[in-house]
Parts: structure tokens; C-alpha cells; sequence
């Protein structure tokens, strides 16, 4: 007798999987869709219980509209999860899911026990996200969504909901208690594994309500998550982070008079040259030289030659030739030849003996 009203019992006690379902879902960010599981849950569970023995009291409504509501919101229920598998952003997620709440609602009443309950909202679903994906693929030109979500949630969410949805049409007959039990566990399977990870539309800065009877029932925040709680953990974080240093390191650098308002690139930031007033390149400042009142481009400047008043092109400046008052082009500058009076093409000038034209003849063996 025990084990007969405990099977009798198992599918009410069964139905109640879904409420840890809509607890994952309002701790992800999505409450309309925790909603709609806990409406779910509810009306499966008073549906059953009016079938159990001695449970018939809590029936408050008639069988045939708790049955409607059962089968609704469990279609309601697989059209919300495929939609938020889809991320639509407002006011497209909003109209599609009034659209599906409203259809779906006209098909249950029409008929409540066909396959088209489920196979439609499905089948408009997984058409709307194909649509999606397949833009979104042509755009990126690349797999939308990731390969990840394909293989983590929508291939064994399908699986589950796939074995749901047989062992719901074809394999009842076999033992009612226990297929339509498990029927109730694989579909809680499938809409914790369809549903994305985390909602991206949700409020960013604020953690999830808890899920609780206080929740569910009366439309209120759970007592974890009052006003003045919220209020007293943002005074905190506030006060953890003025403790924390500004800095990029750990080690906090202190500000001089004359430094920069910058980070600097060393532990110790680089004065500034009073007087040049700008930021060395070198850890040690360049001093300007005096003469010309320019930084130097080695660390010791070059000095200024006297005679030409530059700045010589080596270490050592080039002396400037006093007879034709230029500098050479090498390290020793050529002699003029005194009897030609121009610069030699070689180091060495040839030279001439003599310079009248008999003497000239005789040596070139001129006429």
C-alpha cells in the first residue's frame, strides 16, 4: 500500500525540479524567465496533486483549467528559454516573447493534447535563431554563436529536451509514474542547459534577488538583499577603494614639488632640469652648455671653435688653414704651393724649377 501512493504520489513531488530551475535562472539575470518556470511548476504540481490520493482538498480550481494552465506554461516555458538562447535586444526580446505568449495561449485552448503544442512554439523558435545566426554569420563572417555554446549548451540541452518530449508522447504508456516523473526531470535538465550562462541586459553593479518564498510569492526582495544592505556593502567597496594606492604598483611613488604629474617610467620619477625645464633622456640631466645655450648631443658637449664659431663636426675641432682661411677635408690641412699658389690635388705638390720658357723647353724638349 505505501509503495502505491508513493507512486502515486511521484510525479507531484517530481514536478517540483523546476524550482530549483527558476532559482538558476533568477540568479543568471533572468527573472521574467524564472517567472515563468515558477508559474509552471506551480500549476504542475496542483495538477498532479488532484490526482493523488487524499490531495483532492487543495484543488481551488476546476481539473480542465488546471490542465490548460499546466500545458501552457510548459510551452510558455520552452518558448522563453529558446528566445533567451537567442540575446535579442529590446524592443525585439520583448515583442517576440508577447508574440509567443500570446499564440501560444490561442493554441492551447484550441487544443491541449496534439503535438503541435510544442512542436510549434519549438519550430518558430529555432526558425527566429536561425534567421539571427545566419545574419550575424554573414556580418563576422565567422561561427556565431561560438563554438563553445554549441557544444556546452545547445546540443545537450536539444538532447535532453528531445528526451522529454518522447518519453512524454511515446513512452507513457509504459509506466506512467515513472516515465512522466523522468519527463518532468530531463525538460528541468534542458532548460537549465539551453539557457545562456549569464544575461547581458541585465543590470550591470547589482547581484541577482534571492530566490525565496518571500520572492515568489509577495513580489518582494529577500530579506539577503534589503535597501540598507545594499547600501551598507557600496560604503565599503568605497572605503576599500580609497585604501587602495592609485598606482599601477604596489609601491605607492610620492610627488615632489618639481615633478611631473605623470607616472614615470623607473621607480623613481625624473626631476625636471631647472634649466631647461624639460625631462632628461638619461637618468643624470644634460647640462646646457653656456656657450651656445643647446643641450649637447654626447654627454660631454663639444666646445665651440673660436676662430669659426661652430660646432666641430668631430671631438676635436678642425683648425682653419691661415693661408686660405678654410677648413680642409682631412685631419691636416695641404699647403698652398708658393710658386703656383693653389692646393695640390695630392699630399705632395709637384714641383717646378725655374720659371722662364727657355727653361720650360729644355726640360719638355720643346721647339
Amino acid at each position: 500500500m505505501g509503495a502505491f501512493i508513493a507512486k502515486l504520489l511521484l510525479p507531484t513531488v517530481s514536478s517540483l525540479v523546476l524550482l530549483p530551475t527558476a532559482s538558476v535562472a533568477a540568479k543568471r539575470g533572468f527573472h521574467l524567465e524564472a517567472m515563468v518556470y515558477f508559474f509552471t511548476m506551480f500549476f504542475v504540481t496542483i495538477f498532479h496533486a488532484c490526482d493523488g490520493p487524499g490531495l483532492s482538498v487543495i484543488c481551488f480550481m476546476r481539473y480542465d483549467v488546471l490542465e490548460y494552465f499546466t500545458v501552457y506554461g510548459t510551452a510558455l516555458s520552452m518558448w522563453v528559454t529558446l528566445i533567451a538562447l537567442g540575446e535579442f535586444e529590446e524592443p525585439q526580446r520583448s515583442s517576440i516573447t508577447m508574440f509567443g505568449v500570446l499564440t501560444i495561449a490561442v493554441r492551447v485552448y484550441q487544443d491541449r493534447l496534439g503535438y503541435g503544442v510544442y512542436s510549434g512554439p519549438i519550430g518558430s523558435a529555432v526558425f527566429i535563431l536561425t534567421v539571427k545566426w545566419l545574419q550575424k554569420m554573414k556580418q563576422q563572417r565567422s561561427l556565431f554563436p561560438q563554438k563553445t555554446v554549441y557544444t556546452q549548451q545547445i546540443g545537450p540541452g536539444c538532447c535532453f529536451g528531445a528526451l522529454a518530449l518522447m518519453l512524454r508522447f511515446y513512452f507513457e504508456d509504459w509506466d506512467y509514474a515513472y516515465v512522466h516523473s523522468f519527463y518532468h526531470l530531463t525538460l528541468a535538465i534542458s532548460f537549465v542547459l539551453l539557457l545562456p550562462k549569464k544575461n547581458r541586459f541585465a543590470v550591470e553593479g547589482q547581484s541577482a534577488a534571492k530566490l525565496s518564498w518571500c520572492t515568489l510569492c509577495c513580489c518582494t526582495l529577500s530579506p539577503g538583499s534589503t535597501r540598507e544592505k545594499t547600501e551598507k556593502t557600496e560604503e565599503k567597496k568605497k572605503k576599500m577603494k580609497k585604501k587602495k594606492s592609485r598606482t599601477i604598483w604596489t609601491i605607492p611613488i610620492n610627488k615632489g614639488d618639481g615633478d611631473t604629474p605623470t607616472l614615470p617610467l623607473f621607480y623613481k620619477p625624473a626631476t625636471v632640469e631647472r634649466e631647461t625645464k624639460t625631462l632628461p633622456l638619461f637618468h643624470k640631466p644634460a647640462k646646457v652648455d653656456k656657450e651656445t645655450r643647446t643641450l649637447p648631443l654626447f654627454h660631454k658637449p663639444a666646445k665651440v671653435d673660436k676662430e669659426t664659431k661652430t660646432l666641430p663636426l668631430f671631438h676635436k675641432p678642425a683648425k682653419v688653414d691661415k693661408e686660405t682661411k678654410t677648413l680642409p677635408l682631412f685631419h691636416k690641412p695641404a699647403k698652398v704651393d708658393k710658386e703656383t699658389k693653389t692646393l695640390p690635388l695630392f699630399h705632395k705638390t709637384l714641383k717646378v724649377k725655374g720659371t722662364n720658357i727657355s727653361r720650360l723647353k729644355e726640360l719638355n724638349g720643346w721647339k
